[in-house]
């Protein structure tokens, strides 16, 4: 996992070495739509979902390979913006 932040974004960047994704990517977003046994194929929408409702973005790639050839997972991106911190605002805000 990597975090860069430029400007007001950050780019959260999560790669693994897994399956990777399947041939037909235009659905991975598709609620219902699983290759998975048990699955409900409604992770990533709502994954997508919940990130777009906050004002960023969800791309899935494939990952770079961790070392010279070796197998190729999958990728994430998410961009964010990030929030300007107000001068009065606490520092940190208590759990209710």
């Amino acid at each position: 996992m990597t975090l860069e932040v430029e400007g007001g974004t950050a780019l959260i960047r999560i790669a693994d070495n897994g399956i990777g994704l399947p041939e037909d990517r235009a659905r991975l977003f598709e609620p219902y739509v699983t290759t998975r046994e048990k699955g409900t194929g409604l992770g990533l929408p709502i994954v997508k979902k919940i990130i777009e409702e906050h004002g960023g973005t969800l791309v899935l790639t494939d990952a770079p390979p961790f070392a010279e050839g070796a197998h190729r997972g999958a990728m994430a991106e998410i961009r964010l913006a990030l929030k300007a911190a107000r001068k009065d605002a606490p520092a940190q805000r208590e759990a209710v």
